[in-house]
């Protein structure tokens, strides 16, 4: 059934392509034309000089060639001439949905309103549409993200980020299994992270930081095999780190940071050969480093500074020969820095100051990292900023 429904996800990209090749000549319908109009007239940029060509025959009313909505800023049309594409990006708009009549588009499968003022709630109606497309975000929307956008089960990419939303996140996006990119990220929204996202099955970009997310990251959250990038940074989630997260073969970056998290780093995170960033700083982890994240030799950046991990640094880290920023400063690390940091050609930066590390036994490491022109080591804290 999985493999069916990944099967079946592509398809809509064809008819999404096909869909969008706007012919000139075609006649728009005039229900979504003068939708439309009624819509440009609740705005305050209605005279906006890039919606000025929104406009009918003045005579009689009609959808000349002229005028039709096929040729107004923004609009693409099939060869029936309905509307199949509104993009009004960085546009200047100014007012809110909730006069936006969204039955009266059948045939929309791409809305881009994103950077523009648009403000109040994001109105259910919008399930009305086929979407594969919808990205609304930079805007001021605000108020709840509605559960009725889980019955867009053609969108493929959702959009609301750097608005006002608050709640939680609807479970019933779960629902969504051709989406691929699920950014929210720098909003007010709050509550657990839901299992459901373990349903999307083509799921490859997870933007969720910069809210006030709270509860455990749930195990589900290692289900979808095609995740590439995960954001969960800047949140109150506490508990755990799924070890289901070694799953995810896929996975490039792991940002994790600025949290409440605790318990150990699991083995598994080991298993992620392809990570190019993994950033855990800033929570409430314990115990010690374990030895599988030399296995990432794949990694330039590693930033475990601000918890309370223990233990000696694992003689593995020398086999991190892509590393280039190493940061484990502030935590309970003890012992020496081992001699095969001298491997390191890459290193450019290493932060492991506020730890209880022993210098006297570190001076090869050290020898062997000034060579390779590495410009910070143990005495200095840095700036750490992802």
């Amino acid at each position: 059934m999985e493999l069916l429904q990944r099967l079946l996800c592509p398809v809509s990209v064809i008819i999404f392509a096909l869909l969008f090749s706007s012919t000139e000549s075609a006649f728009g319908s005039l229900e979504e034309a003068n939708a439309l109009l009624k819509w440009k007239e609740t705005l305050q940029s209605a005279d906006s000089s890039l919606l000025t060509t929104w406009m009918l025959n003045q005579k009689n009313g009609s959808s000349s060639s002229a005028s039709s909505p096929c040729n107004w800023f923004g609009v693409s049309c099939n060869a029936e001439g309905s509307i199949t594409r509104l993009n009004l990006t960085n546009s200047g708009v100014n007012g809110t949905l909730e006069t936006f009549s969204f039955p009266s588009f059948p045939n929309l499968v791409y809305l881009d309103l994103s950077m523009n003022e648009l403000s109040g709630p994001i109105p259910p109606q919008i399930s009305s549409l086929p979407l594969v497309y919808l990205d609304l975000s930079i805007n001021k929307f605000s108020g709840n993200i509605p559960p009725e956008i889980g019955l867009l089960t053609n969108l493929e990419i959702l959009h609301f980020l750097e608005n006002q939303l608050e709640g939680s996140i609807p479970r019933e996006i779960g629902q969504l299994k051709c989406l691929s990119e699920l950014a929210l990220y720098t909003n007010y929204l709050s509550g657990p992270i839901p299992s459901s996202l373990g349903n999307l099955s083509n799921l490859v970009a997870l933007y969720l930081y910069d809210n006030q997310l709270s509860g455990s990251i749930p195990e589900e959250i290692g289900n979808p095999s095609t995740l590439e990038l995960v954001f969960l940074d800047n949140n109150r989630l506490t508990g755990p780190i799924p070890s289901t997260f070694g799953n995810l073969s896929r996975l490039t970056v792991l940002h994790l940071f600025h949290n409440e998290l605790s318990g150990s780093i699991p083995n598994e995170i080991g298993k992620l050969k392809g990570l190019v960033s993994l950033s855990f700083h800033t929570n409430n982890l314990s115990g010690s480093i374990p030895p599988s994240l030399g296995n990432l030799t794949s990694l330039p950046l590693l930033h475990l500074y601000k918890n309370r991990l223990s233990g000696s640094i694992p003689n593995e880290f020398g086999n991190l020969k892509s590393i280039v920023d190493l940061e484990m400063s502030y935590n309970q690390l003890r012992g020496s820095i081992p001699a095969s940091f001298g491997n390191l050609s890459e290193l450019a930066q290493l932060f492991l100051s506020v730890n209880n590390l022993s210098g006297s036994q570190s001076r090869p490491a050290y020898r062997a990292i000034w060579r390779q022109g590495t410009e910070a080591l143990g005495c200095h804290t840095g700036p750490h900023s992802v």
